[in-house]
This record gives C-alpha cells, sequence and structure tokens, in this order.
C-alpha cells in the first residue's frame, strides 16, 4: 500500500469516525463491529490504519485519572506516541498499543478511535499487578 492509499484510508477512517460520534450509538454501533456478548466468538474489528498512529486528539477522562495517578503528563505521552509509532502494535478491538521505555519502567498506552480522531484510552505501567 503506498502512501497516497494510505493517506486515503486514514482520511476515510476519520470521517467515519466524526460522523460515528455526531450521530450517536445507532450508527456507531453499524459502523464499527464489536467483539460479542457471549459465545466465545473472535471479534473480527481490526486496526483502522496499518500504520500506527504518531499524534493523539485527546484523552479519556479515565486516562487523565490514570496518567495523574502514575504522574505522566500529556506532553511524555505526546511525544512517546511519535516516537513509539514504529513498534506501536494493533490490537484485536482495533486499538493501538504503545510500549514506552521510560524511567520508571514500560508505559503502555492504549490508543483508539473515537471523537472524530486517535485518542489515549488508558495509561499503565506494563508490570503493574492491578493494570
Amino acid at each position: 500500500m503506498n502512501s497516497s492509499q494510505r493517506l486515503r484510508l486514514l482520511a476515510v477512517s476519520l470521517v467515519t469516525a466524526a460522523v460515528a460520534s455526531i450521530s450517536g450509538p445507532a450508527v456507531a454501533a453499524t459502523t464499527t463491529g464489536g467483539p460479542p456478548g457471549r459465545g466465545g466468538h473472535e471479534n473480527t474489528q481490526r486496526c483502522y490504519t496499518d500504520v500506527a498512529p504518531q499524534t493523539v486528539n485527546g484523552f479519556s477522562n479515565h486516562a487523565r485519572q490514570r496518567m495523574a495517578e502514575r504522574g505522566v503528563s500529556e506532553d511524555e505521552i505526546r511525544n512517546g506516541v511519535r516516537i513509539g509509532a514504529r513498534t506501536a502494535s494493533c490490537q484485536q478491538n482495533g486499538n493501538w498499543r504503545y510500549t514506552l521505555g521510560m524511567s520508571g519502567g514500560e508505559l503502555v498506552v492504549i490508543v483508539g478511535i473515537g471523537n472524530g480522531g486517535w485518542n489515549v484510552v488508558t495509561v499503565f505501567w506494563k508490570n503493574e499487578s492491578n493494570a
């Protein structure tokens, strides 16, 4: 896939996410496939792009709370996502997982699409017992 195809795919995914966030849950439920409630079936949703995002548009309230608990700033997360995009991995639920080497150890940052762009969902230390 060349870079212009990637850019078009990213643009389409961002527009789709923006429409879903404006339209509400009824459209959002039909535009993305989520995990089944029960039954052990695999989640078939994949990441929206084949390259991890290098920027984030925002932070969930949960992520902000976890960042405060762990003493991590927005700037550290933004820089880590920019630098860590090369090694980020796509999770089966469509979110990207970044593992960032920091002075306190390895920080895991989960980024997902929503509210018109890529947002930090949660943050935790890799070997944290309550992660």
